[in-house]
């Protein structure tokens, strides 16, 4: 069985305020088209017939809150013993959550990756300005086929849920996302990744440094759309999301904020900057408010703002060269 690596990455996604209710149940499968497949309402749960994705053997429903024990994800891969998601504003509480015979971590918004699997973020969870906390304990998406589901499908397990005598499991099964609880709205289709423009020569160039790693991962997401709060190309970044999902894969935890990434690596010169260096933007008393990932050539690569999709831009561009802030290299802790 391979041995599951974790990475801790502290996040502000966007999430829906802790008192809106999940749309199916405390668990829910999501197909790689946004539709709910199945939904978690009664004692036990399993997807599909047999449990081979999610097993959930006992679920409490109560008045404080959902308790759900000896849940078992992707064949028994991942086990955990319990996990409590308290109504209000109280935290997930995750207990014995393992992956083989390694334990992992149960922090806020902690990334483990599941190699080509795909990867797990536990107890997802942010402060919403004005609105509240929007919670997951544990977001599983796959990115191959396996365990009776295709690549794209979403598992939610904890979420906050409402149980109501009137309530159906057809009328959970809505066109309605269930990703709304993460304030996330899917997309009709899996994105499409779209090949590094040509002329870019400078892109992966420098061999197998960290840097063109990051450079080789972060052309692969060119075309997925801008979104707010945003970590993940499923869904679309933000572009401080981008740059903390390639560095994830790579083992380097990034804080989901722009203002704390310009904190996270050594200071780089503008003239020895080197592909994978992170590049910031628009002072502000708070820090840079805009980055990208230098690519070489003077290019780098961000998602820049609502409406915009993942691009490559250049810094002799006024735009972006008059707003210029400094650059970090970011390295294993």
């Amino acid at each position: 069985m391979r041995t599951l690596a974790a990475v801790v990455v502290l996040s502000f996604l966007v999430l829906a305020p802790a008192s809106t209710a999940a749309v199916g149940g405390y668990a829910e499968v999501i197909g790689a088209n946004g539709h709910v497949l199945a939904a978690g309402t009664g004692l036990t749960f399993d997807y599909p017939a047999g449990g081979a994705l999610v097993h959930i053997p006992r679920a409490v429903l109560r008045s404080g809150g959902v308790e759900l024990d000896q849940v078992s994800l992707l064949g028994g891969t991942i086990g955990v013993a319990e996990i409590r998601l308290p109504r209000g504003r109280n935290a997930i509480q995750i207990d014995g959550l393992t992956g083989g015979a390694q334990a992992l971590p149960t922090t806020p918004d902690a990334l483990v990756t599941l190699g080509s699997r795909g990867y797990m973020v536990v107890a997802q969870q942010a402060v919403v300005p004005q609105a509240g906390v929007g919670r997951v304990g544990l977001r599983v998406v796959l990115q191959a086929d396996g365990f009776g589901a295709r690549a794209g499908t979403q598992v939610l397990v904890g979420l906050p849920y409402a149980p109501a005598p009137s309530r159906s499991l057809a009328a959970a099964r809505s066109d309605r996302s269930p990703l709304a609880v993460l304030g996330l709205a899917a997309s009709a289709a899996a994105p499409a990744f779209v090949p590094a423009p040509a002329g870019m020569g400078a892109i992966g160039s420098g061999g197998g440094t960290l840097g063109a790693r990051a450079v080789a991962l972060a052309v692969q997401f060119l075309g997925i759309p801008y979104r707010w709060g945003g970590a993940e190309p499923l869904t679309g970044f933000d572009c401080s999301g981008l740059a903390m999902y390639v560095y994830a894969q790579l083992g380097i935890p990034l804080t989901h904020y722009t203002g704390s990434q310009y904190h996270e690596g050594m200071p780089v010169p503008p003239g020895e900057l080197e592909p994978g260096d992170l590049v910031f933007f628009d002072p502000s008393p708070a820090g840079p408010q805009h980055e990208g990932i230098y690519i070489g050539g003077g290019h780098f690569i961000q998602a820049p703002h609502t409406g915009d999709v993942v691009k490559i831009s250049s810094l002799e561009d006024p735009a972006y060269g008059l707003r210029y802030v400094g650059a970090v290299r970011p390295s294993v802790p």
